[in-house]
């Protein structure tokens, strides 16, 4: 779509466009608008600091009304012009961790629709009385349906719990399932519930990890370690170290060679751990309670007139070099077709080798006949399956089966003990020497550090670190110290962001490159530190570290605000729109805490004994909004999302619904009292004035250099408004070190891991999208380089510009006025900036309440923010 559009031919001109909030689609259908000028794009594709005329959603924006993006004309391109031709091409979605060959996809559907473009010089857009944005009537309140949902999520627990108490081979399990059935052992509604047999499948679960991990060390930094490392390792000893001694006793092995749940007792309809294979169903399977041989059930199979029904166990079971008996109790009493027993055999890399081995059950015996077999294990043989098997019409059933295999020979017989010694120790010395400093990523490698201690400390003290120098690592994470860094060999701090740096502010938000939307919602990582410190073995009471996670939390209470679910019902929203490493608009439905693959909308409340974290989870509970946050807990069959529903069921829900009402409702909803937030070291604000909320990120993406824009959002009961502006700066005696010059790139305005020459295999400015080659508009744009604490490393923040980089486009100071709100953020420790705000008359002074003479010069001193309200510039 090209249009041509009236310019100020000095200042910024700025460009609007009218989408329809009501407009949205599911994650798989986010499209893109993108401006371009000249046949140029104006911005960078993905988390630009210019960014999209529009993303669609997958969720109202704003329900039945209209709402406006704003962004800033390049100001070179409209100087000495009355008019601009404008561009606005569409684009499919991104999968933000895909490679070059499935980050960019095709579009299969329209766009969001575009109603209205606009050009205006003042930042905030006034549309004229003719023009209809629509009034929607108040949000509905959601008929509560939480009972339903839990059902499903106690229905996919146990199911997860009968699948690995009897699971045959726990070798290749991860360790977010193997933590699945030692949580089980501890719910007494788990079929693991203190069965010894389920800490034992635990143990080989961690044998098959160790057992990788000497394959390839790259097990220690998989996916299912990620940055805990074997964290996990530890847990476990410190959980459940008194119950698994006999357990610890024993060697490593490559996995069980028992036949799970043989006597067909656990189950409902089908048998835990068996079912029916799919290339052999002329049939049905089913758990029989009215027969049995012992117990109260076995194991029904009937064949259809023609063909071969087989059932066997979930997976191949190992076995070693020897000799291996096998059978069942069988009763067959018809003659229709044929009845076997069978086992087969299969080499460590699926080769199937030995053939059959088959028992044939003989017709009409009404009793019950115990058949058994014994056959030698075929030469490279590791693993087997035991199958019982019904042909053309027949019915048989099944009870007690046994196999018995030599257990599978470990390549180098070690001991438990040693083996997860070596595991916990190489874990903590890896991830010390490499500590990471994005908070989320800074969290889950102190956790692992500090559980692999805590595993040490029991089995291994003279290995383990004092408890205060562990518990170094989580302060750290949480802001309570600074970070150090990874440590040298001999334990020297590296110090690579200096030494006052930390990865949590002061007033409570995790720390980047600014605000952080999705990925700065690390309550679920704080439970595990509170939980971790005060139980197992171990378990200590550290008051500080307490106090500390529950301001963490509370902080993240600024950042939810009303809105709608795509059925109109009043939900709070986390604020995502002015984040800078999240293009996920609008936010997930939030109030205490979002879903996430470690965290329910209930952790956190029930956790910490708080009452404003408790009623903001209960506020939920009234707004019927729970049950849709519990979705992903039923519904995503990843064990990690598994773990957590089983921690739901047996911790949070029970918890939580023993807690007393409290009337404490989030501070940014409507009828609350208006609150001014500031956080200088993050340069973020919000604010609750009346009946609006107004978020703004003023060091906004700036990777490489200070590029004077403000990410700003404002919400009303009847408004949403976002858009990029132009602020000012100024840096006082802090002058900047040097200029950076914008290069040609279209998809990110940054390189990853120094990608121009270093090891990762991006390209600089990311990947290039499909089609012609397109240029930036901003391309040879020189912008300042703020100072950097001299003690930073300049791989992380010092002279390599250019890449994702911390502080050097952070502006000393920043100001900029928005709907009649006028802001001047100092972000320096050690300078005073005096405030001329450029609006005559009065207005309030949102910081103290007070009524005050705009236009009075202000000193604004270190680390403070001055926010003016003009009402006159809304009226």
């Amino acid at each position: 779509m090209k249009f041509t559009l009236a310019v100020a031919s000095s200042g910024t001109t700025y460009l609007s466009t009218k989408f329809f909030g009501g407009d949205f689609a599911d994650d798989t259908h986010e499209w893109r608008l993108q401006v371009f000028i000249g046949g140029k794009i104006m911005g960078w594709i993905d988390q630009g600091s210019v960014d999209q005329a529009d993303q669609m959603s997958y969720a109202p924006r704003l329900a039945d009304r209209f709402y406006v993006h704003t962004l800033p004309l390049p100001a070179f391109l409209t100087a000495g012009k009355t008019s601009l031709e404008v561009e606005i091409r569409a684009m499919g979605r991104l999968y933000a961790y895909g490679q070059a060959d499935n980050f960019f996809y095709p579009m299969t559907t329209a766009s969001r629709g575009i109603y209205r473009a606009y050009t205006h010089t003042t930042p905030y857009f006034t549309p004229t009385a003719d023009d209809t944005y629509g009034n929607a009537a108040a949000p509905s309140t959601r008929a509560n349906n939480d009972d339903a949902a839990i059902a499903k999520i106690r229905t996919r627990v146990l199911n997860d719990q009968n699948r690995m108490l009897y699971a045959t081979n726990m070798a290749t399990v991860d360790a977010w399932a193997y933590m699945q059935l030692a949580e089980g052992y501890e719910w007494p509604d788990s079929p693991a519930y203190q069965n010894p047999v389920a800490l034992t499948k635990v143990c080989q679960g961690i044998d098959g990890r160790y057992l990788a991990w000497k394959k390839d060390a790259a097990v220690l930094t998989g996916s299912d370690q990620q940055w805990q490392g074997f964290g996990r390792v530890g847990l476990f000893l410190d959980r459940f170290w008194d119950h698994i001694q006999d357990d610890l006793d024993d060697d490593v092995t490559p996995g069980g060679t028992d036949v799970m749940n043989p006597g067909f007792e656990a189950g409902t309809t089908m048998p835990s751990g068996w079912h029916v294979q799919g290339w052999a169903n002329k049939g049905t399977a089913s758990r029989d309670t009215s027969a049995a041989h012992t117990g109260t059930a076995s194991l029904k199979v009937a064949a259809q007139a023609t063909g071969a029904c087989i059932v066997g166990p979930d997976s191949r079971t190992f076995t070693g070099a020897g000799e291996v008996t096998y059978g069942a109790w069988v009763k067959y009493p018809g003659t229709t077709g044929s009845v076997d027993l069978n086992i087969l055999f299969w080499t460590a890399d699926g080769t199937f080798v030995g053939g059959d081995h088959l028992i044939h059950v003989p017709g009409g015996t009404t009793e019950w006949t115990n058949l058994q077999g014994k056959v030698t294990v075929p030469t490279g043989a590791t693993q087997y399956e035991f199958w019982v098997v019904t042909r053309d019409g027949a019915t048989a059933w099944f009870d007690d089966v046994t196999v018995t295999a030599p257990p599978p020979a470990a390549t180098e017989p070690i001991g438990r003990r040693a083996a997860y010694r070596d595991m916990l120790l190489g874990s903590r010395e890896y991830w010390r020497q490499n500590f990471r400093h994005y908070t989320n990523q800074a969290q889950f490698t102190a956790i692992g550090i500090y559980q692999c201690n805590r595993g040490l400390a029991l089995l291994s003290p003279v290995d383990a670190w004092p408890e205060p120098q562990a518990r170094e690592w989580l302060y750290m994470a949480v802001g309570l110290k600074p970070w150090a860094g990874s440590e040298n060999k001999a334990g020297d701090k590296s110090w690579e962001l200096g030494h006052d740096y930390h990865v949590f502010t002061p007033k409570g938000l995790s720390r980047e490159l600014g605000y952080v939307g999705n990925y700065g919602e690390i309550n679920d990582m704080l439970i595990a530190f509170h939980e971790t410190v005060t139980g197992g073995k171990g378990a200590v009471d550290d008051p500080i570290l307490t106090k500390q996670i529950v301001k963490l939390c509370k902080t993240r209470g600024y950042f939810r605000h009303e809105g709608e679910d795509e059925s109109g019902n009043r939900a709070m929203r986390l604020e995502t729109i002015i984040g800078w490493r999240n293009e996920h608009f609008p936010g997930d439905v939030a109030y205490t805490q979002k879903t996430q693959w470690d965290g329910n909308p209930l952790q956190v409340a029930a956790v910490l004994d708080d009452p404003d974290l408790v009623g903001w989870a209960q506020t939920q509970v009234s707004d019927g909004q729970l049950a849709p946050e519990l979705e992903l807990l039923h519904s995503h069959s990843w064990t990690r999302v598994g773990l957590q529903a089983l921690v739901f069921l047996k911790r949070d829900l029970p918890s939580f619904r023993a807690k007393a009402a409290s009337s404490t409702r989030l501070p940014m909803m409507w009828g609350q009292p208006n609150v001014t937030f500031t956080d200088e070291v993050n340069g973020c604000l919000a604010v609750k004035n009346g009946e609006e909320v107004f978020y703004a990120s003023l060091y906004w993406r700036a990777r490489s250099a200070v590029n004077s824009l403000a990410r700003v959002h404002l919400v009303g009961p009847q408004l949403e408004r976002s858009a990029v502006i132009r602020s000012q700066t100024a840096f006082g005696t802090a002058a900047p070190v040097g200029t950076f010059t914008v290069p040609d790139w279209v998809t990110w305005e940054y390189a990853i891991n120094d990608a121009n020459g270093g090891p990762s295999p991006l390209p600089g400015g990311g990947f290039p999208p499909p089609g012609p080659a397109l240029h930036q508009v901003y391309a040879g744009q020189r912008l300042p380089i703020a100072q950097t604490p001299p003690d930073m490393d300049p791989a992380l923040g010092g002279t390599t510009y250019g890449v994702e980089t911390l502080l050097v486009g952070k502006a000393p100071f920043y100001s900029f006025s928005y709907a009649g709100y006028y802001i001047a953020m100092n972000t320096t420790k050690d300078q005073t900036f005096t405030y001329q705000c450029p609006a005559t008359g009065r207005g309030r002074d949102l910081v103290t309440g007070k009524n005050v003479a705009l236009s009075q010069p202000r000193p604004v001193p270190p680390l403070s923010t001055v926010i003016l309200y003009n009402p006159a510039e809304r009226s």
